[in-house]
């Protein structure tokens, strides 16, 4: 493992890799703990907020095909959509519907934090050389 690949990484994808960490951690945290608490509602604003900069940020990222957005992005577009309507369906009271949204968004952070391991990604590069 190298991180001269994250050494020599552009600002954005700092950001972004810190981000996409901070919601990785946030949303296990909220999925742990207990629903509905302080401790779950300010937990939860830090994962909306570090995956609303996580997929801003990931629409500056384009080196993998250069100028291009690469299929992952899809994910972003979905993130920066499903957020506001799983906080508005919290504000509505449907929590069913706010828990199972929240979840797939977790999912899709996972998905792609797995997706990002494929050279020539920067987290590929850096686990398996490139």
């Amino acid at each position: 493992m190298s991180l001269a690949a994250l050494a020599s990484a552009p600002a954005v994808m700092l950001v972004h890799a810190a981000c996409a960490t901070l919601s990785l951690v946030t949303g296990t945290l909220v999925l742990i703990f207990a629903k509905g608490t302080p401790r779950h509602v300010l937990l939860g604003r830090c994962f909306v907020a570090a995956m609303t900069v996580t997929a801003l940020t990931s629409l500056a990222i384009t080196n993998v095909w250069p100028g291009q957005f690469s299929p992952i992005h899809i994910l972003s577009v979905v993130t920066l959509t499903t957020l506001p309507i799983a906080v508005w369906q919290r504000w509505r009271g449907n929590i069913a519907a706010h828990a199972r949204t929240m979840v797939l968004n977790f999912a899709g952070l996972l998905a792609a934090g797995a997706l990002s391991f494929v050279p020539p990604r920067l987290l590929g590069i850096m686990v398996f050389g490139g």
